[in-house]
């Protein structure tokens, strides 16, 4: 069976056993199986595989499926400082779950854009041992994007760790700090807690 997001697994259940019941009843048509089709469909985008997340702990792993739009310096308005920036897009297709870049502790939650206060988003500052630190921000100014987070502050996130929910098509940005090494291009594609995006680079690191 496939692994369904638990944020819409309740919703897929109940659309199945609608589906079920009304085939049950009528018997089967034309619409009854363009629905199973598209219900089928459905459980295809939704679907939440597990990952293999990379053995390096200074790694930042990709949080969504997607694409690199763009690698650059910029200035992080969350921690107000110039940094490595990196713009990711989800994937049409799915998968639309979160995953942690890094492993870390959860510092601070912001739900509007400090720079467009009307601007909706999701942001999260992780904070790690090494004494690292990272914000990753969800674009979510479409009413078509939406986002959920399933944990809080002062949690701790494995590397790699499905940490929340995300649809359709939304836009992630990473603000890393100036020395973080980059290892992607723009163009390419990743996968979510298991493709490298950069990795923190410490002064006594090999």
């Amino acid at each position: 069976m496939i692994p369904i997001a638990r944020e819409v697994r309740v919703l897929l259940i109940a659309i199945g056993v609608a589906l079920a019941l009304i085939q049950y009843k009528f018997g089967a048509s034309l619409f009854l199986w363009l629905a199973w089709i598209s219900f089928i469909a459905l459980l295809f985008l939704f679907r939440d595989f597990s990952r293999l997340v990379p053995s390096e702990p200074l790694a930042i792993v990709s949080p969504i499926d997607g694409k690199v739009l763009k690698v650059e310096e910029s200035y992080d308005p969350y921690l107000k400082r110039v940094g490595q920036c990196i713009h990711l897009k989800q994937g049409v297709l799915g998968e639309y779950n979160i995953h942690s870049p890094c492993e870390g502790k959860v510092d601070n939650l912001w739900v509007i854009s400090p720079v467009e206060p009307t601007f909706s988003q999701l942001a999260l500052l992780l904070h790690t041992d090494e004494d690292d630190s990272m914000v990753i921000a969800a674009n979510l100014q479409s009413i078509f994007r939406h986002a959920t987070c399933s944990i809080s502050v002062g949690e701790k996130l494995g590397q790699g760790q499905r940490c929340g929910f995300m649809a359709f098509s939304c836009g992630i940005v990473l603000y890393l700090p100036a020395s973080a090494h980059i290892t992607i291009k723009t163009g390419q594609s990743v996968r979510a807690g298991s493709d490298k995006l950069a990795e923190f680079v410490h002064e006594n690191s090999n």
